[in-house]
């Protein structure tokens, strides 16, 4: 299960990248429906159930995972640490309950991303996708009461900034598609939708970040169990109510299931590349949480940026060669030196955000070591450092009145889907006294919450 550093960076950057440039490859291909014809596989909602499939794989390498360190511990003798009070032990039905809150943010934005990317080409849709930044730092603030410090707002600015660019390159190029012609009313639609999927996005990250902290969860768990709701919402509600919806094939409403089957059957290389896909999906969901695993939430982000720009050159070769066989990629218009621009401001702004949240990060730190050192407030009791019965001359005893040690180290946290470009991380717990709640939403335990609580932070 542990892969290398470079196998798991380089299978980050592969699978990542093929994840995002066949989601919108596969719009590109046609198959012949119930009616005999051959038309373009434009089929948002299957493209939903298939990424959820997908997902699904990530369970039962996350019960391995599980199973295999628990063998391992029985054979070293550990003892299962007794769990604190409000805490939900693995595997139990009340977890498992739970984790379709999220499963219900995800399939919504992933709906919303995938008629969107009708109208637009893969390197505009990996770009739109970093609005969740903004969103983010507007829940936190509207919803959380934290306060940013000025190189979020540096950052913030930056990626509204870049975002523009890249929509107004994309509107100008007048390209929303390698083999038919996008109006700019559907081009904004789809940019719309996006942006949109982006602010549900933003929503289910900060509930996981508190929700993964919470129960203790693996990232792969998360997503496996997040996939398995997602296909059974799907398969049991949403497809058979988009059979119904009015409306021509294509537009993201009315999709026909047996027509989306009949066209799949009849077309090797949409079946060859929709297997790739899931698998990618579950190679890519690995290579992340190995990567944060190996080398920290922050290189990951990096990783993420790569990755968009992978997407890009990769559609221009398949344009340009006969890769693309003539109705794959995008071109390179007068427009795309904008786009490049825009890309560029949302990397810096990227960069930028990622230094506030050190900043933040430190400075928590060290108002929590500040409050150790000063000791308990007036008129409290204060305990003797050392019992009577202590050895004298030896260590301090860990949790000692007024040392503040820590209960627990600090961890970063993620979660890592086929729909997100930005890593969401939480330190578990920060250096304070008593026990503080953990994750990011809200109490004692939000990073920049009330400036006079000690808190944890958002990577």
């Amino acid at each position: 299960m542990h892969l290398g550093k470079s196998l798991s960076v380089g299978g980050l950057i592969l699978f990542g990248t093929i994840t995002s440039l066949f989601a919108k490859v596969v719009y590109e291909l046609k198959g012949v429906g119930l009616d005999g014809k051959e038309k373009l596989f434009q089929k948002p909602w299957a493209m939903t159930t298939i990424m959820f499939m997908g997902m699904t794989f990530c369970l039962p390498v996350a019960y391995y995972k599980e199973w295999k360190e628990e063998k391992e511990k029985r054979g070293a003798g550990l003892a299962e640490p007794l769990l604190p009070a409000g805490r939900v032990a693995k595997g139990s039905a009340r977890e498992t309950a739970l984790l379709a809150i999220p499963s219900f943010f995800d399939l919504v934005a992933t709906v919303l991303m995938n008629v969107g990317l009708l109208s637009v080409t893969a390197s505009v849709y990996q770009m739109m996708r970093g609005a969740e930044m903004l969103f983010a730092a507007l829940f936190a603030v509207a919803f959380l009461h934290r306060t940013l410090n000025r190189f979020h707002y540096y950052g913030i600015a930056c990626c509204a900034a870049g975002i523009c660019m890249v929509g107004l390159s994309s509107v100008l190029g007048g390209e929303g598609s390698a083999t038919h012609v996008v109006s700019t009313r559907e081009m904004l639609m789809g940019m719309g939708l996006i942006v949109l999927s982006q602010a549900v996005q933003a929503a289910q990250l900060t509930f996981e970040d508190f929700f993964m902290a919470d129960l203790a969860m693996e990232p792969l768990k998360i997503v496996g169990f997040e996939g398995v709701f997602g296909s059974a919402f799907m398969l049991l509600l949403l497809l058979p109510a988009a059979y119904w919806l009015p409306g021509p094939e294509g537009l993201g409403l009315h999709e026909d299931t047996f027509d989306t089957v009949a066209m799949i059957r009849s077309s090797p290389p949409l079946q060859a590349v929709l297997g790739i896909d899931m698998f990618a999906l579950l190679a890519y969901n690995m290579s992340g949480m190995m990567v944060t695993d190996h080398l920290g939430a922050v290189f990951r982000t990096v990783l993420e940026t790569m990755r968009t720009l992978f997407v890009w050159l990769l559609g221009l070769l398949l344009f340009y060669t006969p890769l693309g066989m003539g109705q794959l990629g995008e071109s390179w218009t007068e427009w795309s030196y904008l786009q490049a621009a825009g890309f560029v401001v949302l990397v810096a702004g990227t960069v930028v955000y990622g230094r506030g949240d050190e900043e933040g990060s430190k400075a928590a730190l060290s108002a929590a070591v500040t409050e150790a050192l000063a000791g308990p407030a007036a008129g409290a009791e204060v305990a003797p450092l050392l019992s009577p019965a202590a050895p004298r001359g030896g260590a301090l005893p860990i949790g000692a009145a007024g040392l503040g040690a820590p209960s627990e180290p600090i961890v970063v946290r993620g979660s890592f889907k086929s729909t997100m470009t930005m890593v969401s991380g939480s330190y578990s717990r920060s250096f304070t006294r008593g026990s503080l709640p953990r994750g990011s939403l809200g109490g004692p335990g939000a990073l920049y919450a009330a400036p006079s609580r000690d808190s944890d932070s958002n990577a």
